[in-house]
């Protein structure tokens, strides 16, 4: 169940590409939004930590206050909606954190990726910090091409969950089956085999390169079977509790470009995916594949396994 909802926003229109998505899910779901904007202080903090707002600070801070009351009378213009608004100071990252722990959040969605002009607003290099940092799902949102109104409520018929066989990429099929239920959305299993390689000592091999042609050519499909059965596997648990599903195994050299493809096809409305939390080389084997789907252009809902 989603009950709370929390929108970081940094003051920028680039900031509020999310909000259509947020209150849509916030409606559907009787959740209530949270809007949150983090202060940055523009005097240095004493040396008890305590900050001291001279008033140009000040003037700052009735503005980001004015800013949240303004956006949460445009989120809830068309229908009502809960709203409760926080201007957070302090470490970006930290404090939304804290923030989402204290109110028990179960859904953060932000803008990521900015480009351009807005590439200097902080939610541009902290979205990718939050995904890895907090315990619950994150759905990013990239920009458009123009900013939607908080009313115009996006579409959701199609969400794409690639798995690899590990338990651990299935974890995202609880968040993912959660806005399937909500917005009436399939659910489209992908799974990516890569190529068969060639094996080893290939010439001292006896035989044609036809004969090995087809050895290969019998291995990926013997493969392929394997990725079908599992996907059939995890689809029947999730029909038997009501939900639309589709599977379908490929091959693909580079996963990343292999999942963006298969989205595209299906027009896919969404992504969803497990990931590391990790940082540092730990990070390369599923979180790199995650980043890369992020930068493809489609909203993705992220959810990390710590540790």
């Amino acid at each position: 169940m989603i009950r709370s909802i929390l929108v970081p926003l940094d003051g920028s229109p680039f900031g509020e590409h999310a909000l259509p998505t947020a209150a849509a899910l916030a409606r559907r779901a009787g959740a209530t939004l949270h809007l949150a904007h983090v202060h940055q202080a523009s005097v240095p903090l004493t040396p008890a930590g305590i900050v001291i707002h001279d008033s140009f600070d000040l003037d700052q801070l009735r503005g980001e206050q004015s800013y949240l009351a303004d956006v949460a009378g445009r989120v809830t213009a068309g229908a009502p909606l809960p709203v409760e608004k926080a201007l957070l100071e302090g470490d970006v990252v930290l404090g939304l954190k804290t923030y989402a722990e204290r109110h028990s959040i179960d859904l953060v969605v932000m803008s990521t990726h900015a480009r351009g002009a807005f590439a200097r607003f902080w939610l541009g290099s902290i979205a990718d910090d939050l995904a890895h940092e907090i315990p619950q799902p994150i759905l990013l949102v990239p920009p458009a091409d123009a900013p939607t109104a908080p009313e115009q409520e996006p579409t959701l018929r199609s969400i794409v969950v690639p798995l690899d066989g590990s338990a651990l990429a299935e974890k995202i099929l609880g968040p993912a089956e959660k806005l399937c239920r909500l917005f009436g959305a399939e659910l489209h299993l992908i799974r990516v085999n890569r190529p068969v390689a060639l094996p080893g000592q290939t010439l001292g091999r006896s035989g044609s390169l036809e004969q090995l042609l087809e050895e290969m050519a019998r291995e990926a499909e013997r493969e392929l079977d394997e990725a079908r059965t599992y996907l059939a596997q995890i689809a029947a648990g999730l029909i038997a509790k009501g939900v639309k599903v589709h599977t379908r195994a490929v091959i693909g050299r580079e996963p990343v470009s292999s999942i963006l493809t298969e989205a595209k096809g299906d027009r896919a409305d969404l992504i969803a995916m497990q990931t590391h939390g990790r940082r540092g080389l730990a990070r390369l084997f599923m979180g790199s594949v995650a980043d890369g789907i992020v930068k493809g252009g489609v909203p993705v809902l992220l959810h990390h396994t710590a540790g």
